[in-house]
């Protein structure tokens, strides 16, 4: 199988037309996005969660002060 580079770094194609991408930085930097993003995701779950537990809180704080 035989590879010719194209016109974007890192990508080089074969004689059957497939594309492979051999740009091992752009796979890190995508990897450690990616764990940025679900570690995000993750933090703004919980802030929901905690500001749903707060409200409920503060409901049965109500209901015992009347």
């Amino acid at each position: 199988m035989k590879e010719r580079p194209t016109d974007v770094p890192g990508i080089f194609k074969t004689s059957e037309g497939v594309l492979i991408n051999k740009d091992n930085d752009a796979l890190k930097a995508y990897k450690i996005r990616k764990t940025k993003e679900n570690k995000i995701n993750i933090i703004e779950s919980d802030m929901e969660q905690i500001k749903t537990d707060m409200h409920e809180i503060k409901e049965l704080l109500r209901g015992l002060l009347k």
